[in-house]
């Protein structure tokens, strides 16, 4: 029988309105940044980790090498929906576990652009509110209007153009159809913005739901990492601009 095990889950713009689902006892916290994954195991343990949302401008991004650590450590580390799905596809041959369908997408297609998952957000302190859509949730929303007969499939084919071409952090409905070639921007804009499907959310919340089965199972997979760690400069310096004194750090050379 596994040891019962921490959850600790690092969400803001991808997590469902709600928030956790009902019966997942776990602590959440803000979107991830360099050295917070290290901060969660020399806290917790052998915990559980939830990587959905984490933080890349303005400060340093979650590194590989401290989940390749923290897995090292005896840690479970999933990742889904956001920065989650991008270093689980990443690290999928190391032992990270990768769930949804936007972390099957990026594993299928690895040179896609990391920014198809980025949106521009409030502070952490204010709730990390989206304020821009991501690509991913915005060609979804496209085809679903095609599939309900809102738009054309040349309409979408055009606003999914206008949407890769515009920087993330100006990625809203009304700059892609602001650019667009309709003639009545404000009742599509209406309709799309009635379709409120967002595959990054959905993804967030089948890892949690998944997380909650668990739980209650006490039920895990192997923490074993695929590969022995190997301790770099780079990661100990990664370390140290994070904050953290190596001689208060299990470190192996």
């Amino acid at each position: 029988m596994n040891q019962k095990r921490p959850i600790i889950v690092f969400a803001g713009p991808s997590l469902d309105p709600c928030g956790l689902p009902d019966g997942l006892e776990a602590e959440l916290r803000h979107p991830a940044a360099q050295g917070d994954l290290v901060e969660t195991v020399r806290q917790h343990g052998t915990c559980v980790i939830a990587l959905i949302d984490g933080l890349f401008q303005g400060v340093p991004a979650v590194r590989h090498k401290e989940i390749l650590w923290a897995i090292d450590r005896g840690a479970i580390v999933f990742g889904a929906a956001s920065m989650g799905a991008l270093r689980a596809a990443e690290l999928a041959s190391f032992g990270m576990h990768g769930r949804g369908l936007i972390y099957r997408w990026l594993r299928r297609y690895p040179l896609l652009p990391d920014d198809a998952v980025a949106v521009l957000h409030a502070p952490p302190e204010l709730g990390a509110a989206a304020l821009t859509e991501a690509l991913v949730d915005l060609r979804r929303k496209f085809k679903q209007a095609v599939r309900k007969r809102v738009i054309s499939r040349d309409t979408a084919t055009e606003l999914t153009q206008i949407a890769q071409n515009l920087h993330y952090g100006k990625r809203t409905l009304a700059n892609i159809l602001a650019d667009a070639t309709t003639r009545d921007a404000d009742d599509l804009a209406r309709k799309l913005n009635g379709l409120k499907h967002s595959q990054k959310a959905e993804d967030a919340n089948f890892l949690l739901q998944e997380l909650r089965d668990r739980q209650e199972k006490n039920d895990w997979p192997e923490a074993e990492p695929v590969q022995q760690f190997v301790c770099t400069d780079a990661f100990l310096k990664d370390l140290t601009d994070a904050g953290f004194s190596l001689d208060t750090l299990d470190v192996h050379w």
